[in-house]
């Protein structure tokens, strides 16, 4: 079984805007930021200080959309994507690059994509999912639809985008509050439905650096779930052990029940348990922590116990969002160092 180690190095290349062709390698970062986020997009900040000619060579030639920046952490390639920004200063150039999902935020609609009655009629959720991902990247693949990877979520619905009415990221944000949930893997888009599609190994409390909380919270509790979409209506649930505690979402983007009715069921699986296991946002894992860092993939579950509270608890989470740092140091008394930190949340609960 594999730990997750604390990295002696990283890598960072600048390639061409389809990964293909490297220009070049930014050595001695000072500093550096990358992540991985499920149902948005990550990023990833790069410092590099003035270090003479040759390099400012490459990151004077660097551009937005032109480039990419590709992280390799001890020879293992865990994040790749478009250069948003570069601001040049006198001691240090900062980088700020997007995950290939950042493409979608500049794709407009441009064909009218029917999945109504009236049209193609109904389709998996994953499958409409994919149409707005194959439409906008159609247009100019930056080397990304190759890549992509679906796995159907079970979920059937009715969406109708009519041409020229939307950014195709809109609408795959859209999809992901009822039922599909999107993440980015280097040059992977994954797409899946809200069921995880993997488990990680049981993770304690001396797994995080920090503690864990047990939290018996019934502030957001639901029992019972009203949906009320474009013309339809969902409910689930009912009376709790504790009683009956209601809640009403309207989602005006649903035009099907069976699409209302799974927003339904998945608010009130997110709302049973007013009793759950809470691990700050952004914990630091625990290099000795039984995980690699290429598992942590926005949306697998991972099983977490805590024993060292007045109320022992396990729980099933799933990440959310996975955060790294590393600073090399550069002679500090710290050393620099590299940080894992995760957001995790409950099975069934919505990601912000």
């Amino acid at each position: 079984m594999a730990n997750l180690g604390c990295a002696d190095e990283y890598k960072i290349g600048v390639f061409d805007r389809t990964g293909s062709r490297q220009l070049g390698e930014l050595f001695d970062a000072s500093a550096l930021t990358w992540g991985r986020v499920v149902d948005d997009t990550s990023d990833a900040v790069v410092q590099v200080p003035y270090q003479g000619a040759d390099c400012c060579g490459l990151l004077a030639d660097a551009w937005p959309w032109c480039n990419e920046i590709v992280l390799v952490r001890d020879d293992l390639l865990v994040w790749q994507g478009p250069v948003e920004t570069i601001t040049y200063g006198r001691e240090v150039t900062t980088i700020t690059a997007k995950d290939v999902t950042a493409w979608l935020y500049h794709r407009v609609i441009k064909d009218l994509i029917d999945y109504s009655a009236a049209g193609a009629g109904p389709a998996d959720l994953v499958l409409i999912a994919e149409a707005l991902v194959r439409h906008g990247l159609d247009q100019d693949d930056p080397n990304v639809l190759q890549y992509l990877h679906t796995k159907l979520a079970g979920v059937t619905g009715e969406r109708r985008y009519p041409a020229n009415g939307s950014i195709v990221y809109d609408e795959l944000a859209e999809l992901a509050r009822t039922g599909v949930d999107f993440t980015a893997l280097g040059r992977r888009i994954i797409i899946a439905g809200e069921v995880p599609v993997a488990r990680l190994p049981q993770l304690a409390d001396e797994h995080f650096v920090g503690d864990l909380q047990v939290v018996k919270d019934g502030r957001q509790a639901a029992t019972a779930a009203t949906v009320v979409g474009k013309g339809v209506t969902a409910t689930a649930g009912g009376i709790g052990p504790c009683g009956l505690l209601e809640t009403l979402a309207n989602e005006q983007e649903i035009l099907d029940d069976i699409s209302a009715q799974a927003e339904a069921v998945s608010i009130v699986q997110a709302g049973t348990f007013p009793v759950m296991l809470q691990v700050p946002d952004g914990a630091q894992l625990d290099p000795d922590a039984p995980v690699s860092i290429n598992e942590l993939i926005p949306g697998v579950v991972i099983p977490v116990t805590s024993s060292e509270t007045c109320y022992t608890l396990s729980a099933d989470l799933r990440l959310q969002r996975l955060q790294v740092t590393f600073d090399a140091g550069n002679g500090s008394d710290d050393g620099g160092g590299e940080q894992v930190r995760v957001t995790l949340v409950p099975v069934g609960a919505q990601f912000e």
